[in-house]
């Protein structure tokens, strides 16, 4: 977000201020400025509300955010709040998008990759295409319709992640995932309509071929980006400087695929389910701890941000145009994205009976999914402030003349985005209700105690090697064994005795951590359960690593805790 700065007053008041010296008018009534300060403010705060007045008026906290962003840009302050396309496309994007895609089931990826695939492309080519007919017939000139449709062809990560939380995971997977590769396949779009409109010629042959170029060279700087980031973390024990490595990822990832014109989208996701699984055998349960929770609420405040400065869009967007001219392109854009919506269930559908009549496999029809559940997922699919930002990066002028249509686009796609948050967000729950699909909801409980058993069991067998062990007394490995099947609270300092408890039970949390990830590169654990589980060890690791630390006052904790796995990782290499 930034403050337009067009409407501080006379030009003196300006050259006063950019040297430094406050003028009157902002002395006494705070001025613009102090009021885009109130603003923000006001739109933290409201963010930081919305999961408890979601649960008071029962709507999704994105579509009560979308909504207080439209009324708050009745504000005079909200004509100063902008929405930087390049801000959005270049930092919030890549942080959005590496959270979403490495918190993304691995497991459910490989088994659903098709339907994946088949919602992350050409369904947003045949969107963006069916959606440039709709805008043609509205009178939009083709250059302008392709715009539009390339700018609300894909759904937004953070609306789905957001409110499809009722779907089973699998299905929960396949939404997540879609949304993370199509808006690389929509920007690769919109980019191919902005070249044409500075008199590039191009044609389907040219298309394809730049298409699989940005996804290659999206592919390996992800690749190269995660390999460099997963070789820093093996080597950082700090807490501080794993979060900020972590951080510097997606950037890592998105710049140099910018660069060498690659997509940005791909290279973070591939970065972001590179270091996913290997990065959890690395690092440390209790720096892993502290990234989780610092990820949660930077996500969540970029995401909340995202849904309120687009609705304050609202404004801006349509005093560009007369109102009757407005109304008109509301309508049309209520019917957009009933085009919209009807093209991603009719594509459903026919893809997954088309697929039931090529593949029969045995293993293809445990994937099938019933009619109820292919609408749910096409109900699902939601549009965010990812379009607004792609459509503003439409530019306002193209060969020394105004880009044709380039107001009625950004419109028709704010209408389109707050048709799928306000009317298929707010119903989605009733929709998942009407279909069941809950009842079809995995329920973790059996195979957790089952995950939980099988790593009890090689706990038990872990015990006998030395190297687990260490240097510790029988006492202590029979009491690590109790523990085993009897946890009991701890307090206070610690003896002798109660030193080597600690130690051995930190060597076997770091191999109960390794073999945990080996199961699920084996298939044998989903990765879900994986990291349910994952938190548990967590938890128990820093626990003891404290408990360790207060032995003593020469003892610290973070040394103790790193000497213990360091160890650990060298016997295991």
């Amino acid at each position: 977000m930034k403050a337009s700065h067009t409407h501080l007053g006379s030009r003196h008041r300006y050259d006063r201020a950019r040297h430094g010296e406050p003028s009157s008018r902002s002395r006494l009534d705070g001025g613009p400025a102090m009021q885009v300060q109130l603003l923000l403010v006001m739109m933290v705060c409201l963010i930081a509300v919305s999961p408890a007045l979601a649960r008071l008026v029962r709507l999704p906290a994105p579509t009560i955010l979308f909504l207080a962003g439209c009324l708050l840009s009745a504000v005079p302050a909200a004509a100063h709040v902008e929405l930087p396309p390049e801000a959005v496309l270049l930092i919030v994007l890549p942080v959005l998008l590496f959270w979403e895609g490495y918190s993304t089931s691995i497991h459910h990826l490989r088994r659903y990759w098709r339907p994946v695939l088949l919602l992350g492309v050409p369904l947003v080519l045949l969107t963006a295409a069916a959606v440039a007919v709709a805008a043609r017939a509205a009178g939009l000139p083709w250059i302008a319709a392709w715009a539009l449709g390339a700018a609300v062809a894909p759904t937004d990560a953070s609306a789905v992640a957001a409110y499809a939380r009722a779907l089973p995971g699998r299905w929960m997977t396949v939404l997540r995932a879609e949304s993370l590769i199509n808006d690389g396949t929509a920007l690769v779009v919109l980019a191919a309509v902005i070249a044409v409109s500075q008199g590039h010629a191009t044609d389907g042959w040219s298309f394809g071929v730049d298409m699989l170029r940005s996804y290659a060279s999206g592919l390996a700087a992800g690749l190269l980006a995660g390999a460099l980031g997963l070789l820093v973390l093996r080597r950082v024990v700090d807490p501080v400087v794993t979060g900020a490595v972590a951080l510097a990822l997606p950037f890592a990832a998105a710049v140099p695929a910018e660069a060498v014109h690659g997509s940005a989208v791909v290279a973070v996701v591939t970065c972001a389910l590179t270091v996913s699984r290997r990065s959890r055998r690395i690092t440390a349960g209790r720096t892993r701890l502290q990234a989780f929770a610092f990820w949660e609420i930077t996500t969540f405040l970029l995401g909340g941000a995202l849904f309120v400065v687009s609705g304050l869009q609202a404004r801006r967007l349509f005093t560009a145009v007369e109102p009757g001219a407005a109304l008109r392109l509301v309508g049309w854009g209520a019917l957009i994205a009933v085009v919209v919506l009807a093209v991603r269930i009719s594509w459903l559908f026919a893809s997954a009976w088309t697929i039931r009549l090529v593949d029969r496999r045995p293993v293809q029809r445990e994937l099938r999914a019933p009619a109820r559940t292919l609408l749910v997922l096409g109900w699902s699919g939601m549009r965010g402030g990812i379009s607004i930002a792609a459509a503003l990066t439409v530019p306002a002028v193209v060969a020394a003349a105004a880009f044709p249509g380039r107001p009625e686009i950004l419109i028709l796609t704010f209408v389109v985005v707050a048709m799928t948050l306000l009317v298929q967000g707010a119903t989605l729950p009733l929709v998942i209700r009407w279909s069941r699909i809950g009842a079809d909801h995995d329920d973790p409980r059996p195979a957790l105690r089952a995950v939980n058993r099988l790593l009890a069991d090689r706990a038990v067998t872990a015990l006998d090697q030395a190297a687990v062990r260490g240097d510790a007394s029988p006492e202590a490995v029979e009491r690590v064994l109790a523990d085993l099947l009897d946890e009991r609270e701890r307090g206070g300092g610690l003896s002798d005795h109660d030193r080597h408890t600690a130690q051995v039970r930190l060597r076997l949390l770091e191999h109960l951590r390794r073999e945990l990830v080996t199961m699920a590169s084996r298939n044998e654990v989903e990765d879900s359960l994986m990291w349910q589980v994952q938190e548990r060890l967590d938890l128990e690791e820093a626990r003891w690593a404290a408990l360790l630390g207060s032995a003593g006052p020469e003892d610290d904790p973070g040394q103790a805790a790193a000497g213990v796995r360091d160890e650990a990782r060298d016997v295991a290499r």
